[in-house]
Order: structure tokens, then C-alpha cells, then sequence
């Protein structure tokens, strides 16, 4: 239970706030899914976040991943490692067809394109992966208000 609170006053809970003004997630064509990946940088360690959110057209969650891994040599690298962890990802859901749609932390930051909010948040929230958490037909109550500022937008 000890390591249970050390933790907890390491990483304390803050519900992330949606970004206002971003722009709103866009569904997929007909009844594919849609899934959208980021990568986040931590400034204060050699890690970075990979966020991968899968929706139906309708918007539901599918499933949801958030990994930390160490940085790559770049932001670049970083944003290519997260669309190849968002299309393992559809393969070991055994999903047939999907879209996918990332950028990179910079326009993501500074655009909101196209619904990758959710993405980004998961990305963030990949520092305290261990390495890895995966989430089926939901996300954790921190990254809800993401998904409901998307849907509330379309």
C-alpha cells in the first residue's frame, strides 16, 4: 500500500482540461473505424509518449493505448514510431479497415487538428505507463473529457 500512495504523491491526478477552440474529430467514411495517434515529448526525462485512440463512426471508443518509450533522435522519428504503433495496434485488435490521422506534437500544439486531441492526451498520459496500458471500449476518467468535447463538437 506504501508504494500505492508514493506513487499517487508523484504523479497526482489533474483532469486535463480539452484545449478550447481546437478543431473538431471528423468520422470516418461509411463504417470503417477512424484512429488517431500522437507522440508526446517529457521534458524532464529521455522518454516519450505514444497515444492511440480507435473510434467507431459513431465516435465510440473501440480501444485505447498509451506507451512510454525512450526518445528517439527526433520528434520526427517519434511521430513515425506512433503511426507504426497505431497500425500494429489495429492488426492485434483484428480490425479489417481503418483510417488513420496523426501529426506531430508541434502542429498538434499549435492547429488541434482533425479529433487528434484525445490522442495527444493518451500520449501525455504515457508517463505513467509501465510501459504499457491498453483500454477496450473505453479510457480513463483523466481523457474523458476529451472524448466528450469531440463528440459535443461534431
Amino acid at each position: 500500500m506504501a508504494y500505492l500512495s508514493e506513487f499517487q504523491v508523484k504523479f497526482p491526478k489533474a483532469a486535463p482540461k480539452p484545449p478550447k477552440g481546437h478543431v473538431r474529430w471528423c468520422p470516418p467514411m461509411g463504417e470503417r473505424f477512424k484512429t488517431n495517434y500522437d507522440g508526446a515529448v517529457f521534458s524532464e526525462s529521455r522518454e516519450v509518449g505514444i497515444g492511440v485512440v480507435v473510434r467507431n463512426a459513431k465516435g465510440k471508443v473501440i480501444a485505447a493505448l498509451a506507451e512510454k518509450i525512450l526518445y528517439p533522435s527526433s520528434v520526427e522519428v517519434l511521430e513515425a514510431l506512433a503511426a507504426r504503433r497505431a497500425v500494429k495496434f489495429i492488426v492485434e485488435l483484428g480490425i479489417a479497415g481503418s483510417d488513420f490521422k496523426g501529426d506531430s506534437e508541434l502542429v498538434c500544439r499549435a492547429l488541434r487538428q482533425q479529433g487528434n486531441c484525445v490522442a495527444h492526451a493518451l500520449a501525455r498520459r504515457a508517463i505513467v505507463s509501465f510501459p504499457l496500458l491498453v483500454w477496450m471500449e473505453h479510457v480513463p476518467s483523466d481523457i474523458d473529457p476529451f472524448v466528450i468535447s469531440d463528440i459535443l463538437d461534431s
